[in-house]
């Protein structure tokens, strides 16, 4: 009954009887009958007559070389995980090298809420525009789904513990039980903690009910493969990353003119941590691009509580759901035409008066843009805040005090002598 089907036998004719499922088995209940039964009740046949012989289904399919292409039908379906056996993620944007992009948000908006930075270089002028994420409106929040959640089909105000009767005369077909009976969400089965005192060295059954309580048990295996050795990572990917206790807010950005080097990245995608300021930037070729960064962010920093994002469509992609399903990531989105929300904006804000101020002071070439917004946030990671208590990100982040000696001895954009093999006069060569 909870699955959709009606739990009985019906015979050729017209009779029912009833299965129980014990413990995941069909069951018949059975009971000697007495003489008077025998003689006033009917007599049903459930079998064929003759003597029975189990040997007349036996095939052996496995005879059959080509019995793969046989068993499978075109209404099969296939899952194709999005992670590979190791918990890596499979579908990553290849790069996209020498490709000009446009910015997604369009030409420049009067919007005063639009970030627009001006950064002039001799005769180059380059343009960063914060992107405009009014897209389709999508759904206003989209739940992390949860792994342990099994959906069955559940009769409509059915009591528990209580059989449905079938009337005789009522025939109905599997398909129009199915769309009769709306998908439920079944309760999980109580724990019982005390046959887990062994694991626990054995403490009160109190005590483990509290840890079940302060801790996740998401994983439904923790072993790949056959053998447990052969487990060199756990087949769920929540497992195989650090956790980063705090949301992240990302955005793009874009520059009219390439990245030195190759592949030339024309975008930069930033994430901000919500709570410790700490801020991340990646280069890109194209904004489809934007699952890799994402991938590479959580591989660098762990993954986020919740990403905070505009409503790009890049950004709210299936790809991105996947990772975050998988991950245990929430995702929180700002509402259409209302950037100032994505907190991004507000951290890009500060960065980018920076990055116009480095330029322009130490005179750096227009192609070099990325190298010094990567510069910009290691120094702004390392730069003590007030509104942290005058902590620096990173520590708010790692809870390690870094240590900024590197910073004392080098600057970006800055000239090196070094001395060449055959001159070891300093000065004879400058790079």
């Amino acid at each position: 009954m909870k699955v959709g089907g009606r739990q009985v036998i019906k015979t050729v004719d017209g009779c029912y009887i009833p299965i129980n499922i014990i413990r995941g088995l069909p069951c018949m209940q059975m009971e000697p009958n007495t003489d008077e039964e025998f003689d006033t009740l009917p007599h049903v046949t459930l079998t064929q007559g003759g003597e029975w012989d189990p040997t007349v289904p036996d095939h052996m399919l496995t005879d059959d070389p080509d019995w793969v292409s046989k068993v499978k039908r075109e209404e099969d379906q296939e899952y194709d995980s999005p992670f590979d056996n190791r918990g890596e993620h499979k579908h990553r944007e290849p790069v996209r090298a020498g490709v000009s992009i446009d910015n997604p948000s369009g030409p420049p908006s009067e919007d005063p809420d639009d970030v627009e930075v001006n950064l002039h270089g001799g005769n180059i002028e380059v343009n960063f525009h914060a992107d405009d994420a009014t897209r389709e409106v999508y759904q206003a929040y989209q739940e992390v789904s949860n792994l342990n959640k099994i959906f069955v089909y559940e009769g409509k105000g059915m009591p528990d513990g209580e059989v449905e009767t079938v009337e005789e005369e009522e025939d109905e077909t599997k398909e129009d039980i199915e769309a009769n009976t709306p998908p439920a969400e079944t309760k999980p089965k109580p724990v019982d903690h005390s046959k887990h005192r062994r694991q626990f060295l054995h403490v009160p059954v109190e005590k483990i009910k509290r840890t079940f309580a302060a801790t996740t048990q998401n994983a439904a295996s923790v072993a790949c493969g056959p053998k447990a050795n052969q487990t060199l990572k756990s087949p769920n990917p929540t497992l195989n990353i650090r956790r980063r206790k705090e949301a992240v807010a990302t955005d793009s950005v874009f520059a009219d003119a390439p990245v030195v080097d190759i592949p030339g990245h024309a975008g930069a995608q930033i994430f901000v941590g919500r709570s410790s300021l700490l801020t991340d930037c990646y280069g890109f070729c194209s904004a489809s691009e934007f699952p890799n960064n994402l991938m590479d962010n959580i591989r660098e920093r762990g993954a986020m509580d919740v990403l905070m994002s505009d409503h790009a469509n890049y950004e709210m992609s299936a790809r991105i759901k996947d990772v975050l399903r998988a991950l245990m990531i929430g995702h929180w989105k700002s509402e259409p035409c209302c950037q100032h929300q994505n907190f991004a904006e507000h951290r890009w804000g500060h960065v980018k008066s920076n990055l116009e101020w480095l330029m322009a002071f130490l005179d750096v070439n227009p192609d070099c843009w990325l190298l010094a917004l990567n510069y910009l946030c290691s120094m702004m990671n390392l730069t003590a805040e007030k509104i942290l208590g005058w902590r620096t990100p990173q520590e708010v982040a790692t809870g390690e005090t870094p240590d900024i000696c590197v910073l004392l001895f080098f600057m970006f954009w800055d000239i090196v002598h070094c001395a060449c093999h055959a001159n070891k006069q300093p000065g004879s060569q400058k790079g």
